[in-house]
């Protein structure tokens, strides 16, 4: 829950053009508060499940630390988004190795936002727990912690915009659980599986995943949803990336073409700029039109144009909103929720 929390903070702070420094710090110092001895040493210990108002209140201490506040309001949403991506992430997962590969998601993606050499340490020293922690785990007792979970985020139900525009929720909040590429299958497998330990099976007998440092996790369950890239498979990068490789060298064989003379210019403007809405466009397509009438009939065709005083007064407000200054700089205090505004 901590890596999805990253994951919203990161998506608010880009969309909001926040200053990069003001972004980086907010950044490492939630990493690093999330990942504080003091927090893990409790999960990784043998002890009852962590209730959810105590996480609340873990999670929320964690968001104090760095330079934003927070209101009541701000944590209700940001909780809310943060137990609903885990709940699908966990109701999606086919096994128990993807249950771990997901923890191991969220961490390669903190690993890639921090910037603090403290931060980056804390990050590696979390990955190694979790492989010594869980490996030493079998199938069954991961799948166990897997329900236990789901559970209790049972009565949890809303809606959450990103999950709906990719087809992964629908109205009534349930979940689209779609086929992906990785798949284990456990409930086929279970008989066999269920009594051993993780980290004596091979990883190809599950599908594969790498539990590396830097290994390929093949899930994407974990991964920034927010981000662009989503879903985008190495072999599509590949390819897109082979693909605009051939445009650019179709590009320069063209251009040579034309400085040889052996093949005629062309040149069309890639797109119109259009600065007004539909209808003041039409209204001073009108006026000109009128105008342009009104200049035949009288055989007025010398005289100097007329500008529309609406038209002016729209040219000249966009021309003052270009020399706005949009950065005005970030208070040292954020709001929490104007960051997490449009998230759902």
């Amino acid at each position: 829950m901590g890596g999805e929390m990253l994951y919203v903070l990161r998506q608010r702070l880009k969309a909001q053009k926040i200053d990069i420094d003001k972004t980086i710090q907010v950044l490492d110092d939630v990493t690093i508060a999330l990942l504080n001895p003091k927090i893990l040493s409790s999960i990784f210990e043998a002890s009852p499940m962590i209730e959810i108002p105590q996480l609340r209140s873990t999670l929320e201490s964690v968001a104090l630390s760095s330079i934003m506040k927070l209101d009541k309001s701000s944590m209700d949403k940001l909780f809310d988004l943060m137990i609903m991506m885990v709940k699908y992430q966990l109701t999606a997962a086919t096994g128990p190795r993807e249950v771990i590969l997901i923890i191991l998601n969220h961490i390669d993606a903190m690993r890639d936002m921090v910037s603090d050499v403290n931060a980056q340490k804390c990050v590696s020293m979390v990955h190694q727990m979790i492989i010594n922690f869980y490996g030493c785990l079998t199938f069954d007792e991961i799948w166990n912690a897997r329900q236990s979970c789901l559970n209790e985020l049972e009565s949890y139900n809303v809606r959450v915009s990103i999950l709906l525009r990719r087809s992964l929720q629908n109205d009534d909040a349930s979940f689209n659980i779609t086929p992906q590429k990785y798949n284990e299958k456990y409930t086929e497998h279970r008989n066999i599986l269920a009594s051993m330990r993780i980290k004596d099976v091979s990883p190809e007998t599950c599908c594969g995943g790498s539990f590396d440092a830097f290994g390929d996790r093949k899930t994407l369950l974990g991964k920034n949803i927010y981000l662009p890239t989503y879903g985008i498979t190495e072999s599509t990068r590949r390819d897109s990336q082979q693909l605009l490789r051939d445009c650019g060298v179709k590009a320069e064989l063209g251009m040579l073409a034309v400085q040889l003379g052996t093949e005629e210019t062309n040149y069309e403007r890639p797109f119109t700029l259009n600065l007004l809405s539909n209808m003041d466009e039409e209204i001073v397509n009108k006026a000109i039109d009128a105008e342009e009438n009104n200049a035949k009939q009288n055989n007025s065709e010398n005289e100097k144009p007329k500008l529309n005083e609406d038209y002016r007064a729209k040219l000249d407000t966009v021309y003052a909103d270009f020399f706005d200054d949009e950065n005005e700089g970030l208070k040292r205090s954020m709001d929490l929720l104007d960051l997490l505004d449009e998230i759902e």
